[in-house]
């Protein structure tokens, strides 16, 4: 069982948070910007969500 670690095990989940965090954090400052909510914080969750899984892949 301890080599059954899942399809996901690749993904490092502590850096995914923090991408997702500053992502909407940013996302929060672009929203602002553009006067678009929605816009800026999915922007900004999508960013966050990549770059943390593309960090994750190339560790």
């Amino acid at each position: 069982m301890a080599d059954d670690e899942g399809r996901l095990a690749w993904i490092h989940w502590p850096t995914v948070a923090k991408g997702v965090a500053v992502g909407i954090g940013v996302g929060l400052i672009l929203a602002l910007m553009l006067e678009d909510f929605v816009f800026g914080m999915l922007l900004g969750l999508v960013n966050g969500l990549a770059f943390g899984i593309g960090w994750s892949r190339s560790r």
